[in-house]
């Protein structure tokens, strides 16, 4: 973008793209629906897990949110998908501009691993006030914490490339695979 001038901006602006040459857009809508298909999967893995091993009434928070016809729950989660803030801004820069200069110096799995990281860290001043609030054992449930999701962050991320490497390059990959990763760790679960 700023940095590489115009030619950069628009190269930036081209992983807009729902999926780049030479990705022609049978192979790109194929991409693209095995996320979807993948993702209302692991909701419907999720929920019958908890249904048969969880608390009762577990779940009425999930249907209070979204309403108990499945199709309607499924429509909203799908624009969930596409809508969310954070995947779209985000992405915009780990897929759209830094994964591609990461690939100029690393192979696509090193790259992940970097860029996972790299989320991990952007997500820590979130547990910061956590941290620093002073109550019994704030600091080791933070530490805890990070043990869980930095792995995490790099398998959703490993997965993230790799779409948008079949995408030929499209963030949208990206976004894709970032908001199932915050669906099914927070709203789908909450």
């Amino acid at each position: 973008g700023i940095g590489y001038g115009r030619s950069g901006f628009r190269e930036l602006l081209s992983r807009c793209a729902p999926w780049r040459s030479p990705v022609s857009w049978r192979q790109g809508v194929t991409v693209i629906a095995v996320c979807f298909l993948a993702f209302f999967a692991l909701v419907g893995i999720m929920w019958v897990q908890t249904y048969l091993y969880a608390p009762p009434g577990t779940l009425d928070r999930t249907f209070l949110r979204y309403g108990s016809d499945p199709v309607a729950i499924y429509m909203m989660l799908a624009a969930s998908l596409l809508l969310s803030p954070g995947p779209l801004l985000e992405e915009l820069g780990w897929r759209g501009f830094a994964l591609p200069q990461l690939l100029k110096k690393f192979d696509p799995l090193a790259a992940a691993l970097i860029l996972g990281l790299m989320w991990w860290a952007w997500h820590l001043p979130r547990d910061l006030p956590t941290l620093f609030s002073g109550e019994p054992g704030a600091a080791w449930g933070v530490i805890v914490k990070q043990f869980v999701i930095i792995p995490g962050f790099i398998a959703s991320t490993i997965i993230a490339v790799f779409v948008c490497n079949k995408l030929g390059g499209s963030m949208w990959g990206g976004v894709l695979i970032h908001a199932i990763h915050n669906e099914l760790g927070v709203n789908v679960t909450a």
